[in-house]
């Protein structure tokens, strides 16, 4: 009897003994499963939040704009971003149109677009922008609105503190907005990105007579404001050869260098690298010391409201990352 009893004890042991592991087995097995890779980006894929973009281009002379266009699609088709209209700061006719026509390729075609409407002294030629406007496209708005009253619905539309505007040409369409509804500014916008030289700019703030707009615009504008200005010795675009000739980015870069590919400085596509990613280990973000234009303006930076970036990695790495983006087919 008592031979009886200690064999179930020993069994009831057995038993629980085996339970016990069973259910540590079964515990282990779903952690596991829940904390694969794959179930790991999907769960950052739910959990992570697209930044709201507006890209505001003077697409026309250069071409590292449309590079930069090419990035910010890429992006998007990652998930990272959402572009929510694009903004075209200068006087080109056929710029609205090559710039849907991008869009279009990306298989956004609908994106709002706005355009300068204002006098622009000396409006600038482009070797692309007529080729570019005769890809497939279809304007989503017809006439095309003024820059100004896209900037006005859009923002209008969005939760307050969610838009980040992505600037790589004049500041002359955000000087509009600026002085025509700077508390819609502070309320949907939350940063500004520029890019333009931190001291004595050449280019981006005083072509086209736009200083006393850019000065007024940097010195009054209610949200961070973050300079961007590498990317000259980034050299970016031989590789679109490799993509389909229907891609109206390759055709740019390929009319741009008369017929041929090669790479151009990417001081656009670093600036929409930033704006959608933020510093990561890309840059480091200063807030200390001054910026200055050429007619003697200065600012002086302060933590969360203006800043400029400096690069962290090696040209080479940039180039790697930016191309990769560029030429990034576009998602079907």
């Amino acid at each position: 009897m008592q031979r009886y009893k200690c064999n179930i004890s020993s069994s009831f042991f057995y038993f629980e003994r085996r339970l016990k592991i069973s259910s540590l087995i079964a515990i282990l097995t779903l952690f596991t499963a829940i904390m694969t890779p794959s179930n790991l980006l999907a769960e950052g894929t739910d959990k992570m939040q697209s930044k709201k973009i507006i890209f505001e281009t003077d697409m026309c002379t250069d071409v590292d704009d449309v590079g930069a266009l090419a990035v910010l699609h890429a992006l998007a088709d990652n998930g990272e971003a959402e572009i929510l209209a694009i903004s075209f700061n200068e006087a080109h006719p056929s710029a609205a149109n090559a710039i849907c026509a991008i869009n279009t390729w990306y298989n956004r075609g609908n994106i709002p677009i706005g355009i300068y409407k204002g006098d622009l002294a000396d409006p600038d030629e482009s070797s692309y922008l007529d080729a570019l406007a005769n890809f497939t496209h279809n304007l989503p708005i017809n006439p095309t609105p003024s820059s100004l009253e896209l900037y006005r619905q859009v923002l209008g539309e969005q939760p307050d503190n969610s838009v980040t505007i992505i600037s790589v040409g004049f500041l002359n369409n955000l000087y509009d907005l600026l002085k025509a509804d700077s508390d819609l500014i502070a309320q949907k916008v939350t940063e500004l990105v520029v890019m333009a030289v931190l001291i004595d700019d050449p280019y981006n703030t005083v072509r086209h007579d736009l200083i006393n707009q850019s000065e007024y615009v940097i010195h009054n504008w209610p949200t961070p404001l973050v300079i961007s200005q590498h990317g000259e010795s980034v050299h970016t675009g031989a590789r679109l050869s490799e993509t389909p000739a229907e891609n109206p980015v390759r055709e740019a870069f390929y009319q741009r260098f008369n017929e041929q590919y090669k790479g151009r400085s990417s001081w656009d596509q670093l600036a929409v690298l930033y704006g959608v990613r933020g510093i990561g280990d890309y840059f480091t973000e200063i807030t200390e010391g001054k910026g200055r234009l050429s007619n003697g303006y200065e600012w002086e930076m302060k933590p969360g409201f203006r800043s400029y970036l400096d690069p962290r990695l090696s040209d080479s790495a940039y180039v790697r990352i930016v191309e990769d983006l560029m030429i990034k087919p576009p998602s079907r």
